[in-house]
């Protein structure tokens, strides 16, 4: 305390109270009231306090089920103590390296040769000492999923040289060779439906050391352009050996092959309620030939709307509009195209092929679009033909909502019986045609003319006439009420009237009638490229988007 000065010291005691006064609050008793709803404070973990604190007027609280606040108020979590460099310190009586501890991918024979060149060399430079040969865990070099490695003695000063303990794939080019686990790994990754963050996560379950995202989506890269390129190479090479065949055979002209054609997308088209535009972003259009058995694919055209890099700088605040923007652009479909046109799609693909062949008849599901486009590349004398699985779903749609009198069907369940009729009748037209086309050898101005019987006896037969009818005209029912393949129910009686009779007329017409039956000349289906089209599924599928690799997955998927 500092030097208190006389006056000073008389002004302190005249300001202070008087010896032996007592204070103004001496004697009075004090009074705290308690509150019934006291706040209680709480310190949760971070990650529990990250998601369960609410703010309200830039105050922390906590929210009840019904939105209020609780009793309880947050308090911030501490810090964590625990660095990242800590977790990764190995402990003081642990002298084995922490990358020993996981599972590595080494080639047998490599590490055999490394083993025994490196006992050689230590024996030779110190034979007495008895320390052992280890792998040296802290000089370990990474190359994807291969390693390098190298020996190091316990007791003397030795160390070895590092040795590749990976295969490389043979290459041309300078710089560092690939790793053909590194290869092999992508080309499986490719063909199943999980991207390299799939990948990871199973090589990272299995304490195997997975290699960066960045470098396993470069050699992605690399991998499905190789794969796209050998496709290609696969498809055009099928075409050419197509026509050779075509002239040993003696076709009139061998260019000219009959085609099928379907396209698929990775979502529906419709029913997007998300966006202004189509939910579909891909879609995979592919022709398969149709002059042998064998039905191999000869072409196929990805269209993509999907960039990533023009999403980046549009985040940035740039204008860039896809296709053909600067940097690598992934789509070659406009955002504001329609991703369904297939005439268009047809009329690229059928640029495409038409170097090697010549599309002499297109199959396709009853969608008029594709085939303009093939005719817009290949001409307009390319025939169109209808796939007849299609066109008997076409006849059952249309016999569902056909006008028949109500007298017609009778049944607790009429709408099931309607559609135990419709199934009924596309798979007796179905089968007739088929039977007719086996026994009359496919000459189809034969059968355009027993047809006409044909159909007059379809309808007498399921009008509960199956007698002579049947047995003379019927290929495939024999006048004795035992058709293959009858849905209806054995106590349903059809009663048709004539309006009935003309109606059911119309329907079958769409099978077996004289323009139907051009269409259907060749029984031709798109089942190849419906099953083309499930396969691409397995490597592109809905729940997953691979927007700069989809090309090569699609081109990989054919190829195996």
């Amino acid at each position: 305390m500092g030097f208190i000065t006389k006056r000073k010291k008389n002004f302190l005691l005249n300001f202070a109270f008087k010896p032996g006064r007592p204070g103004p609050a001496k004697g009075k008793k004090h009074h705290f009231e308690k509150r019934s709803n006291s706040y209680t404070y709480v310190r949760l973990e971070r990650s529990s306090f990250e998601a369960r604190v609410a703010y309200n007027e830039n105050i922390l609280t906590f929210r009840d089920v019904d939105g209020s606040q609780t009793q309880s108020k947050p308090l911030r979590p501490r810090a964590s103590r625990i660095r990242y460099v800590n977790m990764l310190r190995v402990p003081a009586s642990s002298k084995v390296h922490p990358d020993l501890l996981t599972n590595k991918v080494y080639v047998p024979a490599l590490l055999q040769s490394m083993m025994s060149s490196e006992n050689k060399k230590h024996r030779l430079r110190s034979d007495k000492c008895k320390g052992d040969l280890v792998i040296d865990g802290s000089a370990s070099v990474k190359w994807g999923l291969g390693w390098r490695e190298r020996l190091l003695c316990t007791r003397c000063k030795y160390v070895g040289m590092h040795y590749k303990l990976y295969n490389e794939v043979p290459s041309s080019t300078r710089g560092r060779k690939a790793a053909q686990i590194n290869v092999g790994s992508q080309i499986g990754v490719a063909s199943t439906s999980i991207g390299n963050t799939g990948f990871r996560r199973v090589l990272n379950t299995t304490n195997i050391i997975a290699p960066s995202p960045l470098g396993m989506q470069k050699q992605a890269n690399k991998v499905n352009t190789a794969m796209k390129s050998l496709n290609e190479r696969s498809m055009c090479d099928i075409r050419k050996n197509l026509v050779a065949e075509n002239a040993k055979t003696g076709q009139q002209d061998p260019t000219l092959v009959n085609v099928e054609g379907d396209t698929c997308y990775n979502n529906p088209i419709f029913k997007s309620d998300a966006t202004p535009f189509q939910a579909g972003t891909i879609a995979i259009s592919t022709m398969c030939e149709n002059n042998t058995k064998n039905k191999q694919i000869v072409g196929v055209l990805v269209s993509n709307k999907l960039c990533r890099t023009s999403s980046m700088l549009r985040n940035k605040g740039q204008p860039v509009q896809c296709p053909n923007h600067r940097g690598h652009c992934t789509a070659n479909v406009s955002e504001r195209e329609s991703i369904s046109d297939e005439g268009k799609y047809n009329e690229v693909l059928g640029d495409l092929i038409s170097q090697d062949i010549k599309i002499s008849n297109f199959t396709c599901d009853g969608d008029s679009r594709a085939i303009q486009g093939v005719r817009k590349s290949h001409g307009h004398n390319v025939g169109h033909l209808r796939d007849l699985r299609h066109l008997g779903n076409t006849l059952k749609r249309e016999l569902n909502k056909a006008p028949f009198s109500k007298g017609m069907l009778k049944g607790h369940s009429k709408c099931n019986i309607r559609s135990r009729f419709a199934l009924s009748v596309k798979a007796r037209c179905i089968a007739e045609l088929k039977a007719a086309h086996k026994k009359l050898l496919g000459d189809i101005i034969t059968v355009k003319k027993v047809m006409v019987n044909v159909i007059s006896t379809i309808i007498l037969c399921f009008n509960g006439y199956c007698g002579t009818s049947c047995a003379k005209y019927s290929y495939v029912c024999a006048g004795t009420n035992r058709q293959a393949n009858n849905f209806m129910p054995n106590n349903v009686k059809v009663k048709m009237v004539d309006s009935d009779q003309q109606v059911l007329r119309k329907c079958i017409e769409m099978v077996l009638g004289l323009a139907a039956l051009d269409a259907t000349k060749l029984l031709t289906t798109t089942q190849k490229c419906e099953a083309a089209n499930r396969s691409y599924q397995a490597v592109n599928p809905k729940s997953v988007t691979f927007s700069r690799n989809c090309v090569g997955r699609i081109h990989g998927q054919i190829k195996q």
